[in-house]
């Protein structure tokens, strides 16, 4: 009987454990379900082609409403183009369980727009069964950035390579491939100095981002062509050369006029009439003697007699007079310049870039004048600087947070050990502040609050200081040279700012925000990045639990 009554109060014993143990389970489920709610990452769970899970952020990524989407199965939402794509890299994840896959692919919005993604993913186990855990990101912005550099890059009619720092080439247009009669694949991964004759380089110009020099190419079928190679150099916010672009024109034309002029100058005046270069002759002093209507039209001038009757003559059309002296300094000590760049003025006092090739000779009567034949080289030029802005940009949208218009962790990280290494060798401090979640008195508007506390947090920084979208509602603010008393102000100066501010006016409501803040100073509290970033929202976290919204400094 003892022994039968201690076998029921073990198995009371066990079911109370177990009873136990299920409630820790479901609260820790649910911890985990609300962690994922918040994140700023699209969550989604796939199991049998069917979505049985999706966090907020993956619906408002599809359109959805999130019970919508679960009723979609996955192959319905991904783009039909990468529809293969997506399902085999799923079965590898399936196939391969504990190793992380990714694609980058188009789906459907609920709109029907294609929005590109990537995504990471994991095989896992979602009541029992076999799935695939998948982590979203919106690509759509920065893909459409490179689809307009590529459209720019293409539409050129001129040859263009992209170069990495080591002037291997990684990545080349329709007509660099069309002069070379190479494709693609054959000219990615040579360098650029392979393409030409290095024993026949003549520079024109250099200087520390630009390099412009005429050589001989030597295409597919061993066809010579003279090419001029416009190199500039790419290079990072810290001034770092990265890599370099390379205009290739062909100069076959150019050379074959050059040659036309020297052997056949009995046809000189037609072909001076009739070509598409501008063509001039004036006098040292500046005198225009006669210009073809070419080079008048390009100028925006109604005729050749219009430019002939200039009072300052040649003088009046450089965008730059210093820069004509520094022509005829040049010209006078080599007697021929050709493809040397100068930028003219046109009569509506807009700039022209162009390629001239000037000639020094002598008239009749044995005085000096200048002969030159001008191509407008104004296309090449913009298209130059829009490649740069296209580039800029899309290397400024890798380090922002597309919601706030903040820095993002990625540029963070960076930061923080540059700074550090430059305040230790400077001995100087710095400091680094989480501002922690926003209590918006339950009417907190999600992405249109986080906005607008950002344009408040930006409003007070001043450089070389900036703020940090860390992830959630969370901040990160860096002040290069500030101690802790000085910090401590500001952060205080950023509090007293939010509470006077009202937030969400332009949906109606009239809300005033507070929020904690936690700080910590380099090197008074830590000598490394991570000991910051953990000080920092230690102390946060303290005064957050007050519920006061104050300032903490790390202890």
């Amino acid at each position: 009987m003892d022994e039968l009554q201690k076998k029921i109060r073990d198995l009371e014993t066990a079911r109370r454990a177990a009873r136990s143990a299920a409630k820790k389970a479901a609260a820790l489920a649910e911890g985990l379900r609300s962690i994922i709610d918040r994140t700023a990452v699209a969550v989604l769970v796939i199991q049998e082609s069917g979505v049985p899970f999706a966090n907020p952020n993956a619906a408002k990524l599809f359109g959805y409403a999130e019970d919508e989407l679960k009723s979609h199965s996955f192959d319905q939402i991904v783009h039909p183009e990468d529809l293969q794509l997506v399902m085999e890299r799923s079965a590898e994840c399936l196939n391969n369980t504990g190793r992380e896959a990714c694609c980058t692919f188009k789906l459907l919005a609920n709109s029907g727009e294609p929005r590109w993604v990537e995504m990471r993913s994991e095989a896992f186990a979602w009541q029992d069964r076999p799935a695939i855990l998948c982590f979203l990101k919106d690509m759509t912005s920065q893909r459409l950035g490179e689809e307009n550099y590529r459209q720019v890059m293409n539409a050129t009619s001129e040859g263009f390579a992209l170069l990495d720092r080591n002037q291997n080439i990684t990545e080349v247009n329709p007509a660099l491939v069309a002069l070379t009669g190479l494709e693609p694949q054959e000219l990615v991964g040579t360098r650029i100095d392979h393409l030409y004759d290095q024993g026949q380089v003549e520079f024109y110009s250099a200087s520390r981002d630009h390099l412009s020099f005429e050589t001989v190419l030597t295409a597919r079928n061993e066809r010579p062509i003279s090419m001029l190679f416009n190199r500039n150099t790419l290079r990072d916010e810290s001034g770092e050369a990265v890599g370099y672009m390379v205009f290739l024109t062909d100069l076959t034309e150019l050379k074959a006029t050059q040659e036309e002029l020297r052997r056949a100058d009995l046809r000189y005046h037609n072909m001076y009439r009739n070509a598409v270069q501008g063509m001039f002759q004036s006098r040292l002093s500046g005198e225009l003697i006669r210009v073809n209507p070419a080079y008048a039209r390009f100028l925006g001038y109604a005729s050749v007699d219009e430019m002939l009757r200039l009072r300052a003559g040649a003088g009046e059309l450089y965008f730059d007079p210093a820069e004509r002296q520094r022509m005829l300094k040049a010209l006078k000590r080599k007697g021929f310049l050709a493809n040397f760049e100068v930028t003219l003025k046109r009569k509506d006092g807009k700039p022209v870039w162009v390629l001239a090739n000037y000639r020094l000779n002598r008239d009749e009567a044995g005085e000096p004048l200048i002969e030159g034949i001008m191509v407008d080289n104004t296309k090449q030029k913009r298209l130059e600087e829009e490649l740069r802005r296209e580039h800029r940009k899309l290397r400024k949208l890798s380090l922002l947070d597309n919601l706030t218009g903040l820095f993002n962790t990625r540029y963070l990280y960076q930061a923080l050990d540059e700074l550090i290494s430059a305040s230790r060798d400077s001995a100087t401090p710095f400091s680094l502040i989480f501002r922690g979640g926003v209590d918006a008195h339950g009417h907190l508007n999600g992405s249109q609050a986080l906005r607008e506390v950002a344009r408040t947090i930006k409003s007070v920084l001043k450089k070389p200081s900036f703020g940090v979208a860390y992830g959630g509602d969370e901040f990160v603010l860096v002040l290069p040279g500030l101690d802790k008393a000085q910090a401590t102000a500001q952060a205080e100066s950023i509090r007293q700012k939010m509470r006077r501010t009202t937030y969400l006016g332009e949906f109606g409501l009239a809300v005033t925000l507070q929020a904690s803040f936690g700080l910590a100073t380099f090197p008074e509290d830590a000598l490394d990045r991570t000991g910051l970033l953990a000080l920092a929202d230690k102390a946060m976290f303290r005064v957050k639990q007050t519920g006061k919204g104050l300032v903490g400094t790390a202890s």
